[in-house]
């Protein structure tokens, strides 16, 4: 499995949540990834259990995990959701 997504699958990743997710406090979600953003738009941030990938202008990302198997399992996840659109 690959385990690096480009910012451009995590961005359509967000897209898929935001489109298709429900939204409750200001996030959308779509199983159990949750996907916000900031007031203007320019940063966006992806959430799974202890994971957080946050989107940032200028294509660049930051991706913040305490556990490796909760990594795996948001990619395999965010590849069903790219590869499929299909929810998780």
């Amino acid at each position: 499995m690959n385990n690096r997504l480009t910012i451009r699958k995590f961005l359509k990743v967000f897209d898929c949540i935001r489109s298709n997710g429900d939204k409750q406090d200001h996030k959308y979600h779509l199983g159990e990834i949750h996907a916000w953003h900031d007031y203007d738009g320019y940063t966006c941030w992806l959430g799974y259990k202890d994971v957080t990938v946050t989107l940032m202008f200028h294509s660049s990302l930051k991706i913040e995990y305490d556990k490796a198997s909760n990594y795996s399992d948001f990619i395999k996840q965010c590849l069903l959701l790219t590869d499929n659109n299909t929810s998780p």
